[in-house]
């Protein structure tokens, strides 16, 4: 709900959940301003003309449980304003001011430098400098194999001696 929409005023037509699980609605036109209704119900318009008949149907006298006397139907709306197209048209021109937005904001970002990597071969490994490749072959020849003082684990447990049995 947007706060440009209030009950303020003659003629404000909204719309109220009849109750939990009830699947209901009611419509209604307010007599006065209901500022105590903002935020609570939906209003889908204002009465722009029939001034007139909302008097009539305030005349209208209700019982104590605040129902109309007379049964009162609205016959005959006419709607002046495309509702969807204005939303649609809102909601462009947001976007439309977002994207100029971050665009200017890209634009005032410095952009990073990039560094030149000089190239010593072609292929795969052309960045790498051949002087460190020789340091890693000659650091790997250095240490000592590990396979050749690997210790083989004699299985001390058999399956042949049932004594403790």
């Amino acid at each position: 709900m947007r706060p440009q929409y209030s009950h303020s005023g003659r003629g404000v037509l909204a719309m109220a959940n009849s109750g939990p699980d009830s699947n209901k609605s009611q419509f209604y036109i307010t007599y006065r301003s209901c500022k105590h209704l903002d935020g609570k119900h939906t209003i889908f318009g204002k009465l722009v003309g029939g001034m007139d008949t909302l008097n009539a149907l305030e005349r209208i006298g209700t019982d104590n449980k605040d129902v109309p006397v007379e049964e009162m139907k609205i016959e005959k709306v006419a709607v002046f304003v495309n509702p969807f197209q204005e939303a649609q048209d809102e909601l462009k021109a947001e976007r439309e001011a977002e994207l100029a937005k971050a665009s200017e904001e890209l634009k005032k970002m410095p952009k990073p430098a990039e560094k030149e990597r000089k190239v010593f071969s072609s292929g795969v490994g052309k960045y790498i400098n051949p002087a460190v490749k020789k340091e890693a072959r000659k650091a790997a020849e250095d240490q000592p194999s590990g396979s050749a003082s690997k210790k083989v684990k004699p299985n001390s447990y058999a399956l042949s001696d049932f004594s403790a049995w």
